[in-house]
This record gives structure tokens, sequence and C-alpha cells, in this order.
């Protein structure tokens, strides 16, 4: 009796033994990964991957809460760009921080803080596939995005592949769309007989394109109206007429650049992004204009050439010296 107790207590302290050495081993990795091809340039993909702030753009975890508070810390984009979030029981508490970058790759480090403590990586790899991106999206860990842990009973590719294939499925339609429209891209370029200074006042004002643009029309009895700011960035003016209706919005503007947006209503529906560059050249300024979207790429060096009559106008008014083309 006495040995088989002996024995018995032998294997129980075997088994501690063991269970001991098990919970030092270091938890094996977790992993869940998914890919796509994407009719569009890596670049493209690349850059809607590693800027946060578009991620609401197509990620599903995005749609869970509406509500959702988000918050930004680091570079706009890229290595060391931070997103934190706090919403409901589904959506938790988080951050997502890009630690990766490199032309075929991006390393995003996720950390929860509810519905449960956890951490994962998620790692985005892109290579060439013809003209377009083979996309694929690991989810590397303990846990899935919610915080459930993937232990050996849990498959992680059960348990993350569907939520990774919508994820991929939202880049790969948003990454086409920009694709094309960049194809759609116009561009064009004038110099103007004028310091920058004068170039980037005409444009980051949105009151002062109603003596150059060409997107108005020609109706001279138009309704023109502006609001918002008075130069720069939020600076919009709206237009209508019998066959023309419309607005421009100043979205950003530095000495260097002024992006704006254009909507018309009339005679066509369309919404456009213009990036004017502006850069000194000899005495004067050299103007690029590129337009994505939309029709008003047609217009594009009609708009330049009357841009470029309306600065020479005021600087010629501003000197005294009659303006010459």
């Amino acid at each position: 009796m006495l040995k088989k107790v002996a024995i018995a207590g032998v294997a129980v302290a075997a088994l501690a033994v063991a269970a001991s050495l098990w919970s030092r081993r270091p938890a094996q990795q977790q992993k869940a990964e998914r890919s796509v091809s994407v009719a569009a340039p890596p670049a493209v993909v690349l850059a809607l991957i590693s800027d946060l702030r578009r991620w609401p753009e197509w990620s599903p975890r995005e749609r869970l809460d509406p509500g959702v508070q988000r918050t930004y810390g680091g570079p706009p984009s890229g290595l060391g760009s931070s997103y934190y979030w706090t919403g409901d029981d589904r959506m938790g508490e988080g951050r997502l921080t890009v630690t990766d970058l490199t032309p075929s790759m991006v390393g995003v480090e996720l950390e929860l803080k509810k519905p449960r403590p956890a951490d994962s990586d998620l790692e985005f790899h892109l290579a060439e596939e013809g003209s377009g991106t083979r996309l694929s999206l690991a989810v590397v860990g303990q846990s899935d995005l919610e915080g459930r842990p993937l232990g050996f009973f849990t498959s992680a590719e059960k348990a993350m592949g569907a939520e990774l294939s919508i994820a991929l499925a939202g880049i790969k339609e948003l990454a086409e769309k920009q694709a094309r429209l960049e194809a759609a891209r116009v561009e064009r370029s004038a110099v103007i007989a004028a310091p920058p200074s004068a170039v980037a006042a005409q444009l980051s004002d949105a009151r002062r394109w109603s003596a150059w643009s060409p997107w108005a029309g020609e109706d001279s009895k138009l309704d023109i109206r502006c609001g918002g700011a008075a130069s720069g960035a939020g600076s919009t003016c709206y237009w209508q007429g019998a066959d023309a209706k419309g607005r421009v919005t100043i979205i950003a503007n530095t000495p260097s650049r002024v992006d704006a947006e254009l909507e018309t209503e009339k005679p066509g529906s369309s919404l456009s992004d213009l990036v004017f560059t502006i850069a000194a050249e000899g005495a004067g300024t050299r103007v690029t204009l590129g337009v994505t979207g939309g029709t008003a790429g047609g217009d594009v060096e009609k708009a330049l050439a009357r841009l470029t009559a309306a600065v020479q106008s005021a600087a010629a008014q501003a000197s005294g010296i009659p303006a010459h083309d």
C-alpha cells in the first residue's frame, strides 16, 4: 500500500513539474492570413494602409460603432503614427501604431484594453503582380482582434479568416477606385510673370476664382456667394445661373501648394480634386495644375490661361504698369 502511495506521489510531483515547465514556455504564436489581388500599383495600396486616418474607409471593425471616438498621435501617416479609439462593447478600446514600413511591408501593432487586454501584430505584405498588387494580411499573436485567446484548441484561421477577407476586400475596392482616378488625372503647367506669392494669394482665396475660373461657364448673370474663411482652408464660393451651378472649396494651402475641391451640378454633376503646385522660375512662377476625377480635366489649359491673365493683370495694376501677354 505504501509503495502505491509513493508511486502516486511521484506521479503527481512529475505532473506538477511538467505543468510548471509548460507554463514557462513562451506562448506559441498563432497566425491567420489571407491574400487578394488588387488592380492598383503597390504605391497606391501602401498609401491606404500606412495612413491610419484612412482605415475607417475600409476596415470592417470601424463600422461596429458609429459613435466611436478617435484620436491620432505621431506623424500624420507612416512609421510612428498612432490611432487611439474608444467605443462601445463591440468596438472596445485600444491603439494601433505603425511599427514597420517598407515599400513591400507595413507592420502595425494592435493593443487592446477593452473588451479584454491583448496584443497582436498586423502584417501587410505587398508584391507586384503584373500591373497590380498581391496583398496579404496576417494577424500574429495570442489573441484575435477582440482579445479572445487563440489557444491550442482554437483555430486562428477559422476565427479570423472571414474578417481578414472582408478587410482585404475593402482595401481592394478603395485602392482600385483610387487607381482609376489617378489614371484619369490630367496635369498641365504654365509660367506666370508674377512672383509666387501673388499666385498663391490668387489661388488660396475662393472669392477671387470668379475672375478666371472656367468652370462656372460664361453666364454674366451668375449669382455668386462666398463664405467660410476669407482665405485658405475652408474658403468657399458657390455660383448659380441658368446653365451653371457649383462650388469650389479650398482644402489646404501653403506657399508652394493649394488644394481645392470643385463640385458642379450644372451642366453636369461631378466632383474633382484640384492641386496647384507653385514654384519660382526665373523672375516668374511656374504653376502646375493637376485635376483628378470629375469632368474638370478638360478645362485645365483654359484655367491656366485665365489664371495667368488674372494674376498678371493684378500684378500690373499693383505696380502701375500696363499688363501684357
